[in-house]
């Protein structure tokens, strides 16, 4: 009994060590045809790494087997370490990689000179004021879109005909006819601030274009003299006191501004002659008009690039605006 029992777990043993066999000879010969046979080599570089005695036993050692087999199969001499010539300096490429990449350069440990150039612009957007703009959403832009319909559908297309039959230079010339006439304000703001070297300028100006500037219209001080203009007002007075600009605003027909330049257009409306010198208000509403479209006959195509180039027109303005004031005030 204990025999047959014996006999039974043999036979038992066998067949399974039998299909144990068939399925590892099948697999070594599928293997080699997927895709990771170049890490495994198959039976055909297995068979030429072992070694066998006139007995068909393998001599070969085991801890010698896995590096001769890779030999063997790659095709490849002793050497275990990387080519000295190799391209990718020693590093172990992935040969279902795209590129072998050297370091992350995105990791904040990574030393400097990873490829990535410094934005020049970085330290620039640094020293740049934030502008205050609370009020953006129920005046400004309301505001804003009010103006902007209004020199779209009436100053522009007035100032575009007024600019076809007026020539540049007759233009230039009541343009300054106008700078001249309203220099009180640039003269007291001037002083305000102690620059009396921008004072003195504006007198120099005044005087020389009025009497040998064809009543005010020639700039003979620029022409003539190389005096150049003076750009100052009160708004840029209350900066160089140190009053904060205060919250962006829409001014309506009139354009940015701030609560600061605000009151700076009302006490340089006050020092312009033309606001004393007018009897009424009408004939007053013609002149600032005509000073307007004038003006704005200058403009035209600047307006035109930078609302076309500007993703957000409103934002455009209101920083070109706000940049433009801190340029004014720091001079």
């Amino acid at each position: 009994m204990i025999f047959e029992t014996t006999a039974s777990v043999r036979k038992f043993i066998c067949k399974r060590f039998i299909r144990l066999n068939c399925c590892l000879l099948l697999g070594l010969l599928v293997f080699p045809a997927s895709s990771s046979a170049e890490y495994f080599p198959g039976p055909q570089g297995i068979l030429s790494a072992l070694q066998f005695n006139s007995k068909g036993e393998v001599v070969t050692e085991p801890q010698n087997l896995s590096g001769e087999m890779l030999q063997a199969a790659s095709g490849s001499s002793g050497e275990t370490g990387p080519p000295e010539n190799s391209s990718t300096g020693g590093l172990i490429v992935d040969p279902y990689a795209d590129e072998a990449v050297e370091e992350d350069p995105f990791d904040a440990d990574a030393p400097k000179g990873n490829g990535f150039e410094d934005d020049p612009f970085a330290e620039d957007e640094k020293n740049v004021e934030a502008v205050s703009d609370p009020l953006e959403r129920w005046y400004n832009r309301p505001v804003y879109v009010f103006n902007d319909h209004f020199y779209e559908y009436f100053l522009r297309p007035v100032t575009q005909t007024y600019k076809d039959f007026l020539t540049e230079n007759l233009r230039i010339m009541i343009r300054n006819l106008f700078h001249t006439v309203t220099f009180p304000a640039r003269l007291v703001s001037s002083l305000l601030q102690l620059k009396f070297e921008k004072a003195g300028t504006v007198v120099g100006r005044v005087l020389i274009n009025c009497t040998l500037g064809f009543a005010c219209m020639v700039d003979v001080a620029k022409e003539g003299f190389g005096i150049e203009p003076v750009d100052e007002d009160f708004g840029q007075v209350l900066g160089f006191y140190g009053i904060p600009s205060g919250p962006y605003l829409v001014l309506p027909l009139l354009g940015p501004s701030s609560a600061r330049d605000g009151v700076g257009k009302a006490v340089d409306a006050l020092m312009n002659p033309l606001f004393w010198l007018i009897p009424d208000f009408t004939t007053g509403a013609g002149v600032t008009s005509e000073q307007v479209v004038n003006e704005t006959s200058f403009y035209l195509d600047d307006i035109k690039a930078l609302k076309e180039g500007a993703i957000d027109p409103y934002i455009s303005f209101r920083d070109f605006y706000n940049q433009r004031r801190k340029v004014l005030i720091d001079e």
